[in-house]
């Protein structure tokens, strides 16, 4: 199995966890994505995980990248990231980032870094550019203030602005990604909503708290529990990728400085 991997500790000083950068998930060995959906179920009680992957088989089979966070100690999958490359209408490429995941107790420490570290980094030795657009469906606020984390570079932008200040032509490419991510699906390019699309509509036990207030609001006002919101980080530009990767620690290609 070729694999790469990375050292993170635990947030509670007991061993550690690995993050390994898998084959894609058709070349996954049989039983590898039991495994890893086993451990994230016993590490997320509050998500139904195992209906979801039951019903969303594709986020592991179909995904080109495969990240997972392993608790060496229990033996267990404690995190997950998988993405694929999804063609646009107009023929652009995008990033669809399928499943973000990180177990309860592990979440508080480096593991979400050095996961897309870990990511962004096997996408480049395969040879592939940094993502030009980068698109998730989330009910979950937590994660648009990850990605938003990510959009300080004046080149980058992110959708939806949760202040109402849209960058030009934002809400038409959302409208574009969200026609290729999700086909026929009722979707609201000025808040960024897709209806109707989350499964299990009950994948939440309860509604997810993120540390910023407008956020919460924003999800809470927005997105009923079978909804989901459409993020995009838009980076068109070399500056802003590399300065992606730099706060990721992940080397630059060669030539770039």
């Amino acid at each position: 199995m070729r694999e790469t991997d990375r050292r993170t500790s635990r947030p509670d000083g007991r061993g550690s966890a690995e993050v390994l950068a898998l084959p894609p998930g058709r070349e996954l060995p049989p039983g590898t994505g039991a495994w890893i959906v086993d451990g994230l179920v016993e590490t997320m009680p509050g998500l139904r995980m195992r209906e979801l992957f039951a019903l969303r088989r594709d986020m592991l089979t179909k995904a080109e990248y495969v990240v997972v966070g392993v608790d060496r100690e229990l033996d267990r999958a404690v995190s997950l990231l998988t993405s694929r490359w999804a063609e646009l209408p107009s023929g652009r490429r995008c990033l669809h980032v399928m499943v973000q995941f990180v177990g309860d107790a592990y979440r508080h420490g480096s593991l979400f870094g050095e996961s897309w570290s870990a990511h962004f980094a096997r996408l480049l030795a395969d040879g592939r550019p940094f993502p030009e657009i980068i698109a998730l469906k989330t009910y979950n606020p937590v994660v648009h203030c990850a990605m938003a984390a990510f959009s300080g570079h004046p080149d980058i932008t992110m959708y939806p602005d949760l202040g109402g200040r849209h960058a030009s032509g934002a809400p038409r490419l959302a409208a574009e990604v969200a026609d290729a991510l999700a086909p026929g699906a009722p979707f609201d390019p000025a808040g960024g909503v897709l209806r109707g699309i989350g499964r299990p509509v009950d994948l939440y036990r309860e509604r997810p708290m993120s540390y910023v207030a407008e956020t919460n609001a924003y999800f809470a006002a927005n997105a009923a529990p079978g909804d989901r919101v459409l993020c995009l980080l838009h980076v068109p530009t070399r500056a802003g990728a590399d300065s992606i990767l730099s706060a990721l620690g992940v080397p630059l290609p060669s030539g770039r400085v």
